[in-house]
C-alpha cells in the first residue's frame, strides 16, 4: 500500500510541477487561456494525487475501517441509494435548465445562451429516452 501512496503523491506533485512549469517556465509560449487551462490541470492534479494519497495511507493505518467502507461501496443497498440519488438530482438539473432558459428569454440574455440552454435539455432527454431503451433490454 505505500507504494500506491507513493505514486498518488508523484502525481500530486507532478500536478504542482506541471502548473508551475504553466506559470513560470512556458509563459511566453502559451497563450494566456492555455496557460491557466494547464495550471488549472495541475492543480487538479495535484488535488487528486493528494488526496488519494492521504487515503492511501488512511487505508494502510486502518486496514479494517478501509475493508468495511469497500463492502459498503460495493452493498447492494447503498448502489442502489446513489443510482437513485443521482436520477433525482439529474432530474432537478434537468428542470433548471429549462428555468435558465426561460429566465434568459425574460431577461433578454443573447439569443445563443437560450438556444444552448434549450439544446442541452434536449440533449439530456434524448439521452435519457436512450438509456432507458438500453436498461430495458439489458435488465
Amino acid at each position: 500500500m505505500k507504494k500506491k501512496a507513493g505514486v498518488y503523491f508523484a502525481v500530486g506533485l507532478a500536478g504542482i510541477a506541471f502548473a508551475l512549469a504553466a506559470r513560470f517556465f512556458l509563459q511566453g509560449a502559451l497563450s494566456q487561456s492555455q496557460a491557466g487551462a494547464m495550471i488549472g490541470v495541475g492543480a487538479g492534479l495535484f488535488g487528486y494525487g493528494v488526496g488519494k494519497g492521504c487515503v492511501a495511507l488512511w487505508g494502510e493505518k486502518h486496514p479494517d475501517l478501509m475493508r468495511q467502507s469497500e463492502i459498503e461501496e460495493k452493498d447492494e443497498r447503498n448502489r442502489l441509494i446513489r443510482s437513485r440519488a443521482q436520477a433525482v438530482s439529474g432530474e432537478i438539473l434537468h428542470w433548471l435548465l429549462m428555468a435558465a432558459a426561460w429566465a434568459c428569454i425574460f431577461l433578454d440574455a443573447p439569443f445563443w445562451l437560450t438556444l444552448l440552454l434549450v439544446g442541452v435539455f434536449l440533449l439530456k432527454t434524448m439521452l435519457d429516452f436512450v438509456l432507458i431503451a438500453y436498461y430495458q433490454k439489458r435488465m
